[in-house]
């Protein structure tokens, strides 16, 4: 009994820990530390929560990635803030589950500080 427990207990935690894998994940190669993040289907500005607060660290440096939590695949326009208090809107960006995408500064537009 005690066997079947703890194998059911690894189970869940390797069903668990693949599950959080499963959202698109994010290569931020803008050049600068990402501090906020914010989704919202293509062409709407219904933003989502805070990507960000998903990371360990509340930020995303340059070259670093960051599995996005609760995202489905679609096309979404993605709201960034910067750590010199820059934010920009990224249009029109293809997101798949377990794939990873990349956000370049030429893809950053509406900027503003």
């Amino acid at each position: 009994m005690r066997r079947l427990v703890t194998t059911c207990a690894v189970l869940m935690l390797a069903g668990s820990a693949a599950f959080a894998e499963d959202g698109p994940r994010f290569l931020n190669r803008t050049g600068q530390t990402i501090v906020k993040m914010y989704l919202a289907a293509a062409g709407t500005k219904s933003w989502g929560t805070d990507q960000c607060k998903n990371d360990d660290e509340g930020e995303v440096d340059h070259n670093e990635r960051m599995t996005l939590v609760g995202v489905k695949s679609g096309r979404y326009d993605i709201k960034l803030a910067d750590k010199a208090g820059r934010t920009c809107v990224a249009k029109n960006i293809e997101l798949k589950e377990g794939a990873q995408f990349v956000v370049r500064d030429t893809d950053l537009t509406e900027c503003s500080k």
